[in-house]
């Protein structure tokens, strides 16, 4: 074939004759240049363990020596190359593509969007709960990935295609795995990007397709709608001229059928930056599953639009393309409900060698009733107050309409902060598997995980529509959301558990809204989380009105949890209902250390509003529990629990090795707690210990060859690494679950509670991999968030798909303490302070960060004899009068630069830190201080 010919090519076949080496060449150069911006590079892992493993010889069943690959533990440090999914990698992707709280919608591998989960609430226990577990535990005693993977996958058309002219007529392609052989996927959460290659075309293809995503401003972030931006780009030496369009079926109440009901309407609709087609049905559906509008939208621009109102299939693509007009039609087109309605957008495209063009589509949707729904007890979860609201972005936008005319009047702003923090976020030397795991757990609030009302109020489910009510015992591992959206911790913190779960003897319930099994009892783990997340929510406020504002209540719940320690040891020995779903009897490790770091944070906002009676009796209590639970709980290794004889039946860990053992001093770090929870040296011998005995080469295995305690659900196959969340080093297994030896030895039947203990379950790991980095064991924290990682490899399941008991499960946002931690980030913004401590390769570090009002970079450079630190705002605005960095040894000179101009400062340096004092500024958009340290 002559360069720059091709012939006419059926889509439907992908026959085409291959083109010339000059084209092939382009294509390559192309391919290297891409919007991916990293080169085309599918991700082989590195196996994780060196092997083999005798596990007959393994009493225990996990090995000490891990035997962790040596390429695989250098890629843990290594800034390596970003992961591009290809191929059979793309089969399960499925990135979360809508705004917050705004249903759930995915992008797939090959760019097409399924799983329209944006009608209503429609999760049914008993139809969907087990399919959760099944995507998760596939080659376990769940084999069928296809049939898991199968639910709901695109049930309405939705797609883009382009049509090239060419001398001998036309080559059209659908934009998908069947109309491109090669297809890449790179998912850099919020943005999805999308390559299109066939070496037979003139014409190159990258989607970015996304819905607005701005940290700190969680209006703009709750859209409902996804922008599908395609790049096409001529690696030809000719002019090209082509179609590309795109189009969408209306779904409006897409449960009915019948033509005697109603009708559907598709309208086109012109304004100054769009055109669109809006989707509606008739009145008389008013009340049905479903109502509201869709519409699917283009950017205008000089390039001539085409569209079609509605057809009823997109089976004949070059049909299609043949019945597209270039005029706006002067009405509306009804359409029964028996028949599919779908109408199409496109832009005919003029290139010249070497350009490049965009064409923008807007599909956005409003579907503002939630309707009626059925939790897992056949009950309905909509309580008064709750069952007759609306989705939040109602209050805004009262059609899908309104939405696309919003998004075009604001796009340049939308689209190019979203860009410029999914640039910043990766704008770093951290490696980018950390960087993806860190912030790939956010997208559960683009889920059907969180439901935000029109009345204001944020709510939350575990996981996808799975156990109710913010769950604070669960929400409380999850880190992500208050620090990139502080506002709408701070609701949950002054609303829902200081508001509606808040008793007058300052006792809190965990779950919101809800009654029976789910009622306002107190959840002892959760109760003294809540307290230190309220000091983190304000330190993360930009001045003290919220803790002005809450005090009161927060003191009332600090003095509940103190009564609860009955003899004023510093422990918490009563029964104390906890994440496990059981209450436990006796002092432990793990929520004796949460009610520790409670008095911590206790004593540190007392002290912030001149309460200095209460900040002295919980610094007593404090420092009482620091020593008991070192002396009565403390075996030499680890944290252990010591059950209550008078409660034999009830469930315990006794000398296990619990996950969770000093979560008290975890969540200390990520808060920046001024003293420890829990002494150093314990602290650090019981993250060993959990390492040591927890960190499974094989959890598939362990599950399956531990006969006392066998649950079901395995979250890991053959082979894949994971954390194990109780094990019993030294025995004892028998006692922890009371009865569960009288089961039969093969069951597949979760027991309960008890089942949890040799689960390995991803927000867990998360949390003990931030400590195990906060404390100086670096490999360990990384290899533990690593092994997660892994385990969700695109071959095997879902990567943007994190479970626990449901999908999308909001214990996982856990990971993003991992890069805190990584950061030694820690910020306080009433007294303006801010604090780094780089802990992976502090020489040349780079990392984003957020605070109240604003987000952008800080930079260290560091050598033998002196350290350059650099922050640079990119968004929004920080007032700052302190600077913490963390140094190699003792500091002789510092000078501050604000802007390159030299601003005048005092340090104070203690052991590794060097404070940096100065008159307080406000950094705004642009601005950067720099300090120079000399040793």
């Amino acid at each position: 074939m002559k360069k720059n010919k091709t012939s006419c090519c059926n889509p439907n076949t992908g026959c085409c004759s291959p083109n010339t080496d000059e084209h092939h060449l382009a294509r390559r150069n192309f391919i290297k240049q891409s919007a991916l911006g990293f080169g085309f590079l599918a991700f082989p892992n590195p196996s994780i363990f060196a092997g083999p493993f005798n596990f007959d010889q393994e009493s225990h069943l996990i090995p000490e020596d891990k035997k962790l690959s040596p390429a695989w533990v250098k890629s843990l440090f290594e800034r390596g190359q970003p992961e591009i999914y290809t191929k059979e990698q793309l089969k399960y992707v499925g990135m979360p593509i809508g705004g917050i709280a705004c249903g759930q919608l995915y992008l797939g591998g090959d760019g097409k969007l399924w799983l329209w989960n944006i009608f209503k609430t429609e999760y049914s226990r008993e139809k969907d709960h087990g399919q959760r577990f099944d995507a998760m535990t596939l080659g376990g005693h769940y084999k069928d990935p296809d049939k898991v993977f199968a639910r709901e996958k695109r049930p309405l058309e939705q797609g883009a295609a382009i049509r090239i002219k060419t001398d001998e007529g036309h080559l059209i392609r659908a934009l998908d795995a069947k109309g491109f052989p090669e297809v890449s996927f790179r998912g850099e959460y919020p943005i999805g990007k999308v390559t299109y290659h066939d070496e037979d075309l003139p014409v190159d293809i990258r989607l970015e397709a996304f819905s607005p995503f701005i940290p700190l401003n969680e209006e703009d972030s709750a859209l409902p709608a996804t922008i599908m931006n395609y790049k096409v780009s001529n690696n030809s030496n000719s002019m090209v001229e082509l179609e590309l369009i795109s189009w969408l079926e209306n779904a409006v109440c897409p449960f009915e059928d019948s033509d005697e009901k109603g009708e559907r309407k598709s309208t086109y609709i012109g304004s100054n930056n769009l055109e669109s087609l809006n989707y509606t049905v008739s009145d008389s559906l008013k009340e049905k599953h479903g109502y509201g509008s869709m519409a699917l939208s283009v950017l205008k621009d000089t390039n001539k639009t085409i569209l079609n109102l509605a057809t009823d299939s997109v089976s004949d693509i070059e049909n299609l393309f043949g019945n597209m007009k270039d005029e706006a039609p002067s009405g509306a087109k009804t359409s029964s409900l028996s028949k599919k309605a779908i109408g199409l957008l496109g832009k005919i495209l003029s290139l010249e060698p070497g350009e490049t063009k965009e064409i923008s589509f807007v599909i956005s949707w409003c579907f503002p009733h939630l309707n009626q729904q059925e939790h897992e007890t056949g009950q309905l979860l909509a309580l008064e107050g709750v069952k007759n609201l609306k989705r939040h972005y109602y209050n805004k936008f009262k059609s899908a309409s309104a939405v696309s005319e919003y998004i075009g009047d604001h796009f340049k702003r939308l689209t190019e902060t979203t860009h410029l923090w999914n640039k910043t976020w990766y704008d770093s030397t951290l490696p980018y598997w950390l960087l993806d795991r860190s912030f790939i757990s956010l997208d559960c609030l683009a889920t059907n995980t969180v439901l935000w009302f029109d009345n204001g109020r944020f709510w939350g489910w575990e996981g996808v529509e799975c156990c109710p009510g913010t769950c604070q015992h669960v929400w409380q591992y999850a880190q992500g959301m208050a620090h990139v959206f502080p506002k709408l911790e701070r609701k949950l913190r002054e609303e829902t558990d200081y508001g509606r779960m808040f008793n007058e003897d300052g006792s809190l319930g965990h779950r919101d809204e809800t009654a029976g099994r789910y009622g306002s009892q107190v959840a002892h783990d959760g109760h003294c989380g809540t307290i230190m997340r309220a000091y983190r929510e304000h330190k993360m406020s930009k001045d003290d009105a919220f803790l002005k504002r809450n005090y009161s209540k927060i003191k009332k719940s600090v003095a509940f949890i103190i009564s609860e320690d009955k003899d004023q040891d510093g422990l918490l020995e009563g029964g104390q209902h906890n994440t496990l779903d059981a209450s436990w009897y006796g002092p432990m490790g793990w929520i004796s250390s949460l009610y520790l770091g409670a008095l911590a944070v206790g004593k540190e906002m007392a002290l912030e509003v001149g309460d200095y009676d209460f900040a002295s009796a919980c610094d007593t209590l404090l420092k009482r529990g620091q020593k008991n639970i070192v002396e009565k709980l403390y075996n030499g290794e680890y944290f252990i629990h010591k059950p209550d004889p008078n409660h034999p039946n009830a469930i315990n860990t006794n000398i296990g090795c619990h996950i969770d053992q000093v979560l008290g001093q975890s969540f200390g770090w990520q808060i920046g707690l001024p003293e420890r929870v829990i002494p150093e040296s314990e602290t650090r011998s019981a993250l060993k210990s959990i390492w040591k005995y927890n960190f499974a080469p094989d959890a598939f295995l362990y599950q399956k060859q531990n006969k006392p305690i066998k649950g079901a659900r395995i979250y890991a196959t053959e082979g894949e690494a994971g954390t194990i969340m109780c094990t019993w080093p030294k025995g004892g297994v028998e006692k922890a679950v009371p009865g569960m030896d009288k089961r039969p030895d093969e069951s597949e039947t979760w027991l309960g509670p008890g089942g949890y203990f040799d689960e390995a379950m991803n927000g867990f790991e998360y949390q003990v991999a931030a400590h195990m980095v906060y404390e100086g064991l670096l490999l360990e924290g990384l290899a533990t968030m690593r092994a997660v990682h892994d385990r969700y490899h695109p071959i095997a399941r879902n990567p943007f798909n994190e479970i626990e008991c449901s999908d999308h499960y909001s214990r996982s946002m856990a990971s993003y303490g991992v890069f805190l931690a990584v950061c030694g980030f820690d910020y306080h913004g009433p007294k303006g302070h801010l604090a780094f401590n780089p802990k992976l390769n502090p020489e040349d570090f780079k990392a984003p960060f957020t605070v109240a009002e604003g987000w952008g970079t800080f930079e260290q450079k560091r050598t033998q004899k002196a350290q350059i630190n650099s922050l640079t705002m990119l968004n929004g605005q920080l007032k700052l009068n302190k600077l913490s960095l963390g140094v190699k040894s003792s500091v002789v000179k510092v000078r501050l630069f604000l802007n390159g101009k030299r601003v005048k400062a005092e340090k104070t340096t203690f052991g590794n830190t060097c404070h940096v004092e100065f008159e307080e500024q406000i950094l705004k958009l642009g601005d950067q201080i720099m300090v120079d340290i000399k040793y």
